[in-house]
């Protein structure tokens, strides 16, 4: 089977280049933020050249580009080249849950974690379950804590959501050996070019737990980068080094992913932008950047600023998805969000797993074999004939068309017929459908687990609750 092949460039050879050079005097003349002695003093022993007095690290460019060899050489071979990757959506924990009967919002609680939870084990292409919320009826302190003990005790996948305090973090790592998952931490920057002191603290937390560390840094051209989509690019990818380095000087180890979560900001508005054009220009650079060190990248596309599952959510999903995964990266911004990070929308995630099946069904492609051409039933059927008793459909219609559990495929009398419902309204029956004994979900663990992982929480419960 042939599948697709695409490879979607943007930047020519000497403007990568060209990125690459500015980066590199930005790490070197400016450099980051870092406010930690201890990361400081790993970083001085990595090549880096230290500012105590100001919690500055300067990355000399020969000290980066080694580190940059040594990247690509332990990652040779891995990267995408020009077959688009299946793709799947993750869950980026939000504030609030949005409602769709009433269209408005609310603080997110527990008991949607509960039912986030239930939701995925039926959607096969959101392969981890993130807690969709935070829990506002958890006390503050408690929150990630909690939503990794649900996750931990209830569901078949895995999981987390974004890990708050160095104090938490403990509590998670401990919970995550008895359950015998990894547990990583996204150590992200604040842009432009610093490290808060609290991320730092967790990121040696994990480093000394032997947990991995990722990186996504989230520059905003207009905002914390300069507007321009080549200024943007240039501040990202000095963030995406500066953060390869100082997970390597503080850990010894190579992150080979190139993450981050760049946007623009919506000079009309001035928010974030989710679902500009841009998204689709930034996906493409960053593609043409992780190849050019070596190594698979991702971007956030596939987002909307659309408050709704219309029109506008489907283009911008899908131009920006499309043209960021045919330009080469591997991964998408997460889904179920309701416009830049609004809120969760459970029929929205629900959509958002429909389309990427069809997505990833089409990137398979087909195969032409002798049988799959047919040429016999061809002649067989003959002019004016019907192929749709023949066995040969049978046998293949499965493999060989799409079926949606919740795209429209009926005429206009039949949908009139089932109750003229909106896509929408199909998402929210199958969210009620597969979650209606959500709150009846038995453990997934064993017993001793499940009192092992009560008496974690507890512990931080004693200590965090005050």
């Amino acid at each position: 089977m042939a599948r697709v092949k695409c490879e979607l460039n943007i930047l020519r050879q000497e403007e990568i280049e060209l990125i690459h050079e500015n980066t590199l005097r930005i790490l070197e003349n400016v450099g980051l933020q870092v406010p930690n002695d201890e990361c400081l003093e790993l970083c001085r022993k990595a090549g880096a050249i230290i500012d105590k007095e100001k919690d500055i690290v300067r990355i000399p460019s020969k000290i980066m580009e080694q580190l940059l060899e040594k990247m690509r050489g332990e990652y040779e071979g891995s990267t995408n080249v020009e077959t688009p990757s299946r793709i799947s959506g993750s869950i980026s924990t939000q504030v609030f849950v949005a409602d769709y009967k009433t269209r408005t919002r609310r603080y997110g609680c527990l008991d949607d974690v509960m039912k986030g939870i239930s939701l995925v084990e039926h959607l096969n292409n959101i392969p981890s379950s993130n807690a969709v919320t935070v829990p506002s009826d958890i006390h503050h302190t408690l929150t990630d804590v909690v939503s990794y003990q649900k996750i931990y005790e209830y569901s078949e996948k895995p999981g987390g959501t974004y890990i708050l305090s160095p104090e938490s973090a403990r509590y998670i790592i401990e919970m995550s050996k008895i359950i015998g998952r990894e547990v990583g931490y996204l150590l992200e920057t604040v842009s432009p070019l610093r490290f808060r002191k609290e991320s730092l603290e967790m990121a040696l937390i994990f480093v000394k737990e032997n947990q991995p560390l990722s990186i996504a840094p989230m520059v905003m051209g207009g905002a914390s980068a300069p507007i321009t989509a080549a200024g943007t690019v240039t501040l990202m990818n000095a963030e995406v080094l500066g953060s390869i380095f100082v997970i390597y000087a503080i850990s010894g180890k190579i992150n080979g992913f190139y993450g981050h979560g760049t946007h623009s900001m919506d000079m009309s508005t001035l928010l974030c932008s989710f679902g500009s054009p841009n998204q689709a220009l930034l996906g493409m650079a960053s593609a043409q950047m992780a190849k050019f060190y070596g190594i698979n990248g991702g971007s956030n596309s596939g987002l909307t600023d659309a408050l709704l599952p219309d029109f506008q959510a489907g283009f911008e999903k899908a131009l920006t998805a499309i043209f960021s995964c045919m330009g080469g990266t591997v991964s998408i911004g997460a889904q179920g969000i309701v416009g830049a990070d609004q809120g969760f929308s459970f029929e929205q995630l629900v959509i958002d797993n429909e389309w990427l099946d069809a997505y990833n069904y089409t990137i398979e492609g087909f195969e032409v074999t002798q049988e799959n051409i047919a040429a016999d039933l061809i002649e067989k059927i003959g002019i004016g004939g019907n192929f749709m008793a023949e066995e040969h459909t049978v046998k293949n219609m499965r493999s060989s068309y799409w079926f949606s559990k919740i795209f429209n495929r009926n005429d206009w009398d039949e949908w009139r017929r089932k109750g003229s419902k909106t896509i929408e309204e199909r998402a929210h029956e199958f969210v009620e459908d597969v979650t209606r004994d959500y709150n009846k979900r038995l453990p997934v663990i064993d017993e001793r687990k499940f009192e092992e992982i009560e008496y974690i929480v507890k512990k931080a419960k004693d200590e965090l609750y005050r």
